[in-house]
């Protein structure tokens, strides 16, 4: 397994951490590839899981970035950071009735998932 035989806990969490500023500058397939490797070796890594879905809402790719924060929320009701993808993914996708409903479930207004969606909204006044 790459945590178990190449990275530690925290060098895992520092390659997640370059996929992601790498998706949001643009490194979209490469960040992509370094989720999806995450995920072969680490198959219940919500985070990769997560970034994931992100890579997919960068690129307007909605429907698969729904379907696996939707899971996300499946097993965990209370994963708020998923929760804020799904609303950024309905903000972008103009679904209003989905983002209240979303905005609605947050189970805590100091998550970082809540503090972006709640930023979103901040966006349309």
């Amino acid at each position: 397994m790459l945590e178990q035989n190449f990275l530690d806990k925290d060098e895992l969490q520092k390659l997640f951490n370059i996929a992601f500023v790498g998706c949001s500058r643009g490194f979209v397939p490469e960040a992509r590839t370094v989720f999806s490797k995450i995920l072969e070796a680490v198959p219940d890594h919500r985070a990769a899981r997560a970034g994931l879905a992100f890579t997919h809402i960068v690129v307007d790719d909605f429907a698969p970035a729904d379907e696996i924060l939707q899971g996300l929320l499946a097993e965990d009701p209370d994963d708020d950071d998923s929760r804020g993808f799904l609303v950024l993914s309905k903000f972008l996708q103009k679904d209003s009735d989905a983002v209240d409903v979303a905005m609605r479930e947050f189970r805590s207004l100091d998550s970082a998932g809540y503090r972006l969606a709640s930023s979103l909204s901040e966006v349309t006044r």
